[in-house]
């Protein structure tokens, strides 16, 4: 009779322990399912806010080829302060500055997150920088012949 009551305990026990197996995995997989899709989305967010910059910075550009070359030129955009939670960087890296071929370098701080946009320039240079996401002013300055991307 001392078998029974051993044998109960004993298959509660491995139940027990196999139901935790089986929520630990479980937690475990959706955790990195839900920190793939935030990369993800922080990556699709990141470069559609390097692809507009990337424009306002070619539009900022053209005033260099207007027959009145105005002093200064700006154009002032509002882009999110975060990418998908994490707040981000943006940078000019130059490619060749002959040619006017820069790279914008969009960076969340928090999801090792990165995207990289091209960028031509028509006449102008593009000053290399690093400022944070959020509302940014592009600039035309005639004096030196540069678009200069800074926070607003």
């Amino acid at each position: 009779m001392d078998d029974r009551a051993v044998s109960s305990a004993v298959s509660y026990v491995l139940i027990i322990a196999l139901a935790f197996t089986l929520t630990t995995g479980l937690v475990l997989g959706t955790e990195s399912l839900v920190e793939n899709q935030r990369q993800d989305t922080a990556r699709q967010q990141l470069e559609v806010v390097g692809q507009q910059l990337a424009s306002t910075v070619m539009n900022v550009d053209r005033f260099n080829e207007t027959e009145a070359v105005p002093e200064t030129a700006a154009i002032t955009r509002q882009f999110p302060q975060r990418a998908a939670g994490s707040q981000y960087q943006v940078g000019v890296l130059v490619d060749d500055r002959d040619a006017g071929r820069y790279t914008l370098y969009l960076d969340a701080v928090d999801s090792n997150t990165n995207v990289t946009v091209p960028v031509r320039t028509a006449d102008s240079d593009l000053r290399p920088v690093r400022v944070n996401g959020g509302t940014l002013r592009v600039t035309y300055v005639d004096a030196t012949d540069e678009v200069v991307i800074e926070h607003a």
